[in-house]
């Protein structure tokens, strides 16, 4: 899996053409009410379409859902260059008090 931020490389030769545009916006269309109405169940990423690569984007509660979100866009996505810059929410407590005053 690649890192936060990092270029996912096609693993196939990236159709070109107007059919090819709009059968990749379908394809991400397809997938953005997958990821939010599947077991993911995930809201906070979004995904679009720049020329003919995919930008994945949002904040996910844990490295395990940033993992399983990525891995279902490359695999949907295979042929297509997709960057991912899905960052992991930082729930941990505070370190100190907040001052209010």
């Amino acid at each position: 899996m690649s890192e936060h931020g990092q270029e996912r490389s096609p693993r196939a030769p990236v159709a070109t053409g107007e059919d090819a545009g709009d059968n990749l916006e379908y394809r991400v269309a397809h997938l953005r009410e997958r990821i939010a109405g599947g077991p993911l169940g995930e809201l906070g990423v979004r995904l679009e379409v720049r020329g003919e690569a995919v930008l994945l984007t949002g904040t996910v509660p844990s490295a395990h859902c940033r993992e399983e979100i990525c891995a279902l866009v490359d695999e949907e996505l295979r042929g297509h260059r997709v960057h991912c810059d899905v960052a992991v929410a930082d729930a941990s407590s505070p370190d100190q008090a907040e001052d209010l005053a």
